[in-house]
C-alpha cells in the first residue's frame, strides 16, 4: 500500500502547531512532582562532602530516633537485602582485547566516597522536612583521601588512584586508524599545526530536576513508578535485572510530562533503586525530588576532554593527516552509556565533512573525583567538531588561505556519498557544498566581510567563524549494537490501532520531553492512515500500555520509532483493504483507497475507512471461513539497517570590547540538512533550542571543581553560568534535504546540532575577530576574562614570532600509555 496514491491530508512537511504546547502554556501539565498520592512518604539523600574520602565509621541510631523518620537506609543494608549492582550497558574495551576496567556507580557508597556528592545514606520520614532532619542527625567520620580532578593530574606519574584494584586511574584506551602512515603524512605535510584543545565540563540542568515515586501495591504484589525517565521501559528492565531483582512484569513505570531531558534522564539513576525498595518495605508511596543542588551533585555531567591534536596540510590548504590524543573525564564511577560517548560516537564524527586521508585517534578514558559522565545533547560530536574546526582554521590561517576557501577545498562532495570516514563510520547521504554554498547566501558572507573591514577602521572589533560537522542519529541494527557490546537494542516499537468509530491511538515506544512527539508522530500516522490529523491521539511513557520501546535518546526518535509508526498504518490500511474488498465483493487489487474512503477502482461504489472500523470490531460482516480475523491494530517492531546522518553548518558574527573583552555574540546563522523533515516549526525550534544550549557551552557554562579538594565550586546558578534571552541574538536557520536511506521517510535526526556546532562556530569567530592583535587561540567558555587575557598576553608577545606548539604539554601525548 506504500504505492498509494499521495493523500490530500499531506501532513507529513506541514507546520502544525504542538498540540501538547496547549496544557503546558495553561498549566495542565502533569509531572511527577504534581502526584501526590495518599500517605506519601519523602526521601532525602545524605551525600558525601568529601571527593575522595575512607568511610571509617556511619552512626544511623540519632536520625532513627529524629520524630516523623521511617527508616534509614545505607549500604549495610543494601548489601544484607541482596540486591545487585548499577549496571554499564555500553562497555568499551581497549584495543588490545582486555576489557574496561569497570566501577559501575553504587547505590550508595560503600567504605570510601569518589566523588563530592556520593550517596552515603538515604532517609524516610513522614515529611521531607523531617526527612532532612534525619539525614542532618546521621554521624559519618571520614578519612580523607588525595583527590584527583583532572584528566592530566589522573594520569601522571604517582596519582592518586580513584579505584586502586585497577592499578592505574585508566578506564580504557582505545587506539584507531593508521598511526605509521598518518605520522607519515604529518611528516611530509607543508605545514602541520598543533594545539591543545579543551573541552569544558557541563551540567544538563533540565527545567525539571529528576523525581521518583513508587507505590508498591501489596494485594498484587505490584510497584507502580512515576519517573522522569527518557527510557521508562529500560528503566523497568535495569530495576528487574541489576537492582533489585523484581519480576518485569511486577513493574509499571509511568513517565509522565517531562520537564526537559536532554540525555541526563536517560541513564540509570543511583536514586531510583532506592525509592522503590524504600516503598516495598514501608508498604506506602514514596517520593524524591532533587533540590537544584542534587542536580549538580548528581546528575551526570558531560564533555571534560583534554585534547592534544595535530593537523597536516599541503602548501594549498588540503588536509593531509590528523592526529589526536583525547583523555576523556569518565567521573568518580561509570555511569550507564559513558564509555561509548567518547569511545564511539566521537571517533566516529571526528573527521567532519571534510576529506581526511589518514586518521590516528588515541582516546583514553579516565577515572577522576568528580560526578561522572553520561549522555548530555550531542555526546561526542561537539567535542569532535571543536578539535576538528579548530585545527582546520588554525591551518587556514597559518597558511594565509581564505578560511571558506579551506573549508571549500577540503569538503566531501556529494558524489562522494556514502562516504567511509577514517574514524569508522560510513557518512550514508549529505551534499556539504549545498550546505555551504546555503550558509554564505544566507548570512550574506561578502556583506559581513565588508561590514568587518570598515569596523576595524574606527578600532571596532568583529569576528565571523564557521563550523562545519556530521551528527550521528537514530539507532543502528541491535545486532551491530550488540557486537559493540552493547546491552540494549537499537530497534523501536509502535502500535497503531484503530477504534470502532475509526479514531486511532499510537502508541510509541520512545518518550517526549519537548520533541513534540504528540504531533509530530500524529501527523505521521495521520497521513498514512489518510484520516484527519484530530482524529489520530498519542499515548507514550507507560509501560503496561506499550509492549517495549528502547526510549528516546540520540536523535532517533523520528527515524526509528516514526518509521515503526509508519509501517504499521501502512498494515493497518492494507488489512482495511481486504475487509474492503469482502464487502464488495472484489479483489483487494481492485481496491484503492484515498482521505478515508476506499473504492472500487473504475466505478462509483465506496465505503468509509470509519464504516470498515465498525465491520472489523463488530465481527458479523467477515467472512466464515476465517481469513479475516476481527479487529484493526498492528504492532510494528522496526529495527533500522543503520544510523543516519545530519550534518549542519554554523556562522556566528560576534562582536568583542577591546577595552573588557566581552563578547556579543551578535547573529547566528544555520543551516541543516535533516533529511525530509516531518513538522519544520517543530524542528527550527530543536535547532533554536540546542543553539542556545551550544552557546551557552560557548560563552558561559562551565563545571568547576577545586583541583586540590575536588570540591565542586560552581554548585548553583550563582556560579554555573546559563544563557538567557539577553544573551542570544535571533537565529537565522535554513535547510536543504538529502534523504536518509535506512528510513522510507528519508528522515534525520535534527535535535542536537546546535550544541553540535556552535563552540567551535564562536570560537572561530573571536579568533577571526582577534587574530591581527596577535591571539592564535582561545578556551573554552570564551568569558570576558578569558578574551581580556587573551588580548594582554598577545600584547606581550612578539607576534612575528612563531606561535608555540605546547611542547611541554604535548610531549609523549602520541606515546603508547605504558601498561
Amino acid at each position: 500500500m506504500q504505492d498509494r496514491p499521495r493523500s490530500q491530508r499531506a501532513y507529513i512537511g506541514q507546520p502544525l502547531r504542538r498540540r501538547e504546547d496547549i496544557r503546558f502554556v495553561q498549566g495542565r501539565g502533569r509531572y511527577v512532582d504534581d502526584v501526590l498520592p495518599a500517605g506519601m512518604a519523602y526521601c532525602v539523600f545524605l551525600r558525601s562532602p568529601h571527593a575522595h574520602a575512607v568511610i571509617r565509621e556511619l552512626r544511623t541510631d540519632a536520625a532513627k530516633a529524629v520524630p516523623g523518620v521511617l527508616c534509614v537506609l545505607t549500604a549495610e543494608d543494601w548489601i544484607k537485602a541482596g540486591h545487585g549492582e548499577l549496571t554499564v550497558v555500553h562497555p568499551m574495551p581497549f584495543s588490545d582485547g582486555r576489557p574496561m576496567n569497570s566501577a559501575s556507580r553504587p547505590a550508595f557508597a560503600r567504605d570510601k566516597v569518589c566523588h563530592v556528592g556520593d550517596i552515603v545514606a538515604a532517609v524516610v520520614a513522614e515529611t521531607r522536612y523531617a526527612a532532612e532532619d534525619g539525614a542532618e542527625a546521621i554521624a559519618v567520620a571520614y578519612d580523607a583521601l588525595p583527590a584527583v580532578v583532572t584528566v592530566r593530574d589522573a594520569v601522571a606519574p604517582g596519582a592518586p588512584l580513584v579505584h586502586p584494584q585497577f592499578g592505574s586511574n585508566l578506564v580504557f584506551e582505545i587506539d584507531r586508524g593508521d598511526r605509521q602512515a598518518t605520522e607519515a603524512a604529518l611528516a611530509g605535510s607543508d605545514k602541520v599545526v598543533e594545539l591543545r584543545l579543551l573541552n569544558t565540563r557541563l551540567a544538563a540542568n533540565p527545567l525539571e530536576p529528576r523525581a521518583y515515586l513508587c507505590e508498591y501495591e501489596p494485594a498484587d504484589d505490584r510497584y507502580t513508578l512515576y519517573a522522569t525517565s527518557q527510557q521508562p521501559h529500560y528503566l523497568r528492565r535495569w530495576l528487574s535485572v541489576y537492582t533489585l531483582h523484581i519480576p518485569e512484569h511486577k513493574i509499571r513505570v509511568i513517565s509522565p510530562d517531562v520537564g526537559g531531558g536532554f540525555g541526563v534522564k536517560g541513564f540509570f539513576a543511583t536514586e531510583v533503586s532506592t525509592v522503590v525498595w524504600a516503598s516495598r518495605l514501608l508498604r506506602r508511596p514514596v517520593k524524591w525530588t532533587a533540590t537544584r543542588s542534587e542536580t549538580f551533585l548528581a546528575d551526570a555531567q558531560a564533555r571534560d576532554h583534554d585534547t592534544v591534536a595535530r593537523m597536516g596540510f599541503n602548501a594549498d590548504g588540503r588536509i593531509l593527516a590528523m592526529q589526536i590524543d583525547t583523555l576523556a573525564a569518565l567521573g568518580g564511577y561509570l555511569s550507564n552509556f559513558a564509555p561509548s560517548i567518547p569511545g564511539n560516537s566521537y571517533p566516529q564524527t571526528v573527521t567532519g565533512l571534510y576529506r581526511t586521508p589518514n586518521l590516528h585517534l588515541r582516546v583514553r578514558g579516565v577515572y577522576t573525583n568528580t560526578v561522572p559522565i553520561d549522555a548530555y545533547r550531542g555526546s561526542g560530536r561537539p567535542e569532535a567538531t571543536w578539535n576538528n574546526e579548530r585545527l582546520l582554521e588554525r591551518g587556514a590561517r597559518e597558511l594565509d588561505i581564505d578560511v571558506v576557501e579551506a573549508r571549500s577545498r577540503n569538503l566531501i562532495q556529494r558524489d562522494d556519498f556514502p562516504y567511509a570516514a577514517p574514524g569508522g563510520r560510513t557518512y550514508d547521504s549529505g551534499d556539504p557544498p549545498a550546505l555551504l554554498a546555503r550558509l554564505l547566501a544566507l548570512a550574506d558572507y561578502p556583506a559581513l566581510r565588508r561590514e568587518q573591514s570598515d569596523l576595524r577602521k574606527r578600532g571596532m572589533l568583529l569576528g565571523i567563524g564557521l563550523a562545519a560537522f556530521i551528527d550521528k542519529a537514530g539507532t543502528g541494527p541491535s545486532g551491530n549494537l550488540a557486537k559493540r557490546g552493547g546491552l540494549h537494542g537499537g530497534w523501536e516499537n509502535a502500535v497503531v490501532r484503530v477504534h470502532s468509530d475509526g479514531k486511532v491511538t499510537v502508541f510509541a515506544g520512545t518518550h517526549s520531553h519537548g520533541q513534540g512527539h504528540e504531533t509530530a508522530f500524529c501527523q505521521i500516522a495521520a497521513e498514512r492512515l489518510g484520516l484527519p490529523f484530530d482524529d489520530v491521539n498519542l499515548v507514550q511513557g507507560d509501560t503496561d500500555r506499550i509492549p517495549f520501546g528502547n526510549g528516546t535518546w540520540g536523535a532517533r526518535s523520528a527515524s526509528v520509532a516514526g518509521t515503526a509508526i509508519y509501517r504499521a498504518a501502512d498494515k493497518i490500511i492494507a488489512k482495511a483493504s481486504k475487509f474492503a474488498a469482502h464487502m464488495f465483493e472484489c479483489r483487494v487489487d481492485d481496491v484503492g483507497y484515498a482521505d478515508g474512503v476506499f473504492a472500487v477502482r473504475g466505478t462509483d461504489r465506496t465505503i468509509t475507512f470509519k464504516t470498515i472500523a465498525d465491520v472489523a470490531y463488530h465481527g458479523a460482516a467477515l467472512p466464515t471461513d476465517g481469513s479475516l480475523d476481527p479487529g484493526l491494530e498492528v504492532t510494528e517492531f522496526y529495527d533500522p539497517p543503520d544510523t543516519n546522518d545530519p550534518q549542519a553548518m554554523h556562522l556566528a558574527v560576534v562582536l568583542i570590547d577591546p577595552e573588557t573583552g566581552v563578547v556579543t555574540l551578535r547573529d547566528m546563522f544555520a543551516v541543516d540538512d535533516c533529511g525530509t523533515i516531518i513538522n519544520p516549526m517543530i524542528v527550527e525550534g530543536q535547532v533554536h533550542g540546542s543553539l542556545a544550549q551550544g552557546i551557552g557551552q560557548a560563552l558561559k557554562e562551565h563545571i568547576v571543581y577545586d583541583r586540590e579538594t575536588g570540591q565542586l565550586l560552581t554548585a548553583s546558578f550563582m556560579d554555573y553560568g546559563v544563557p538567557r534571552a539577553s544573551d542570544l541574538p535571533n537565529f537565522t536557520t535554513a535547510f536543504i534535504h538529502t534523504a536518509a536511506p535506512s528510513n522510507p521517510m528519508g528522515v534525520k535526526g535534527g535535535s542536537e546540532s546546535g550544541t553540535i556546532g556552535a563552540p567551535a562556530a564562536i570560537g572561530n569567530a573571536v579568533i577571526d575577530a582577534l587574530w591581527h592583535l596577535g591571539v592564535r587561540d582561545i578556551t573554552l567558555p570564551i568569558t570576558s576574562q578569558t578574551v581580556w587575557r587573551a588580548m594582554r598576553d598577545a600584547a606581550a608577545t612578539d607576534v612575528s614570532m612563531p606561535s608555540p606548539c605546547f611542547e611541554s604539554t604535548s610531549a609523549g601525548a602520541f606515546a603508547p600509555a605504558g601498561r
